[in-house]
């Protein structure tokens, strides 16, 4: 029976080099958060629908696959990962000291359209700060960063600062209802300006102008944030708005001061979760069209699943996403392995196993191939077409003098090697 072989629309088989890629990220990316004192999970592929539906938004709701198993309980595909982190907490950190910190990796899914760097099944990594409501907690979630971009090279960042508190708390003294209040930050977070303006308007004390001067504003001096907030009269509107507005110029001029430079704060920025409750932020690549990097504060999300009031602060970066922004920036590493094919022309088994293994031993990934000697020049350049360094030929002269003869493909240079030296490595 002949099947489809084109994966489903927006999955990937992902072959190498990318999965050369993704394995580099996810290796530096769980060194860091180790360094950190982030602890590993591994939350479950499937999860309750509910987890999700209680307070993930109005765009994750429309996107999860959502399906009833063979027990009938209804169940959904993980579309994100802070949902389970805090279940995962609940259950089995919630007796430990505070704070917990817990890091994990792996693939999330969400129905939606494909497109350059959207996909419906893609990977995420990220960490969970649980138990500090401090300004440091939410630093440490940029300088982590910071210190995960220097390890694979990437540079040429930015990082975008926000808060939902002040849009959160204006909404509420409007009377918006929170559910509403969640569609409206969907379309501050989409762009979607007529539609809020649209749903404002069928609250008679809301204020249009207020939120659209605040949506409007951003800049890289705290100062300047504290002294916007005082033009626009937000001290008079409510002193807890100004409160979150010196705590989000605080963290901008120690994260500054910490070597992230290139940071700036955008009020009119929001995240499409609606579990978020203050600090929020994005990494964006000036040449990339799409953010790598995402997370914020999520203070009432343990609470809401029936825990004890607990702040908590994480992100999450988009490992497909990162691994095209550092394609667009031609800084993706190069291979570690050299690879030499080697060609056998006896039928010796354990002579070709020897010599495999001794080059193995010192780094070198080897593939063995048995042929004729007529066959060599096919095998050489069957070797050059698929990237290989090296070819290694050992045949009955080979034999007869202990050595094996390798040929560098890149420079061409040829040379008799003594199987005994080959665990030193290849010279040239």
């Amino acid at each position: 029976m002949k099947i489809e072989l084109e994966p489903l629309r927006g999955m990937r088989d992902i072959t190498e080099p990318d999965s050369k890629y993704v394995d580099y990220l996810l290796e530096n990316f769980k060194r860091v958060a180790e360094l950190y004192g982030y602890e590993y999970v591994i939350p479950p592929t499937l999860e309750r629908f509910k987890l999700f539906s209680i307070k993930s938004g109005p765009e994750i709701e429309r996107s999860m696959y959502v399906f009833k198993d063979k027990a009938g309980r209804e169940v959904c595909l993980r579309p994100e990962f802070t949902a389970g982190i805090a279940r995962i907490y609940l259950k089995h950190y919630i007796a430990k000291p505070k704070p917990v910190k817990l890091y994990y990796i792996g693939q999330v899914f969400r129905y939606e359209e494909p497109q350059y760097g959207r996909y419906r099944e893609f990977i995420q990594a990220g960490v969970e700060y649980i138990g500090d409501s401090s300004e440091y907690a939410d630093i440490e979630q940029i300088i982590l960063l910071r210190d995960f971009y220097k390890s694979i090279g990437l540079n040429d960042y930015k990082v975008k600062i926000g808060t939902i508190a002040i849009i959160r708390k204006l909404l509420t003294l409007w009377g918006i209802p929170e559910r509403e209040q969640d569609l409206i930050i969907h379309y501050i977070d989409k762009k979607m300006v007529d539609r809020v303006r649209n749903l404002l308007a069928n609250y008679e004390g809301s204020k249009w102008d207020l939120l659209e001067e605040l949506m409007g504003f951003s800049t890289s001096d705290p100062d300047k944030l504290l002294d916007f907030g005082l033009s626009i009269g937000l001290n008079k509107v409510d002193p807890t708005i100004m409160h979150e507005l010196s705590r989000i110029a605080k963290i901008l001029n120690i994260v500054r001061k910490l070597g992230v430079e290139n940071c700036y704060v955008d009020l009119g920025f929001a995240r499409g979760l609606a579990y978020y409750t203050g600090f929020i932020f994005e990494i964006i690549i000036p040449k990339f069209s799409l953010s790598i990097a995402g997370g914020g504060r999520y203070d009432k999300l343990i609470e809401l699943y029936g825990g004890p009031p607990t702040p908590a602060t994480g992100f999450s970066i988009g490992v497909d996403r990162t691994i095209l922004a550092l394609k667009e920036l031609n800084i993706l590493p190069k291979p570690r392995l050299k690879k030499l094919m080697l060609i056998v022309t006896v039928n010796d088994y354990l002579i070709a196993d020897t010599v495999a293994s001794k080059l193995r031993s010192s780094n070198y990934s080897v593939l063995v191939r048995f042929t004729s000697q007529g066959r060599i020049g096919d095998s050489i350049g069957l070797a050059s077409r698929k990237g290989f360094d090296y070819v290694g030929i050992i045949g009955e002269k080979e034999i007869s003098k202990g050595v094996v003869t390798i040929k560098n493909l890149r420079t061409r240079e040829q040379r008799a090697i003594p199987v005994d030296e080959l665990s030193n490595g290849i010279p040239f």
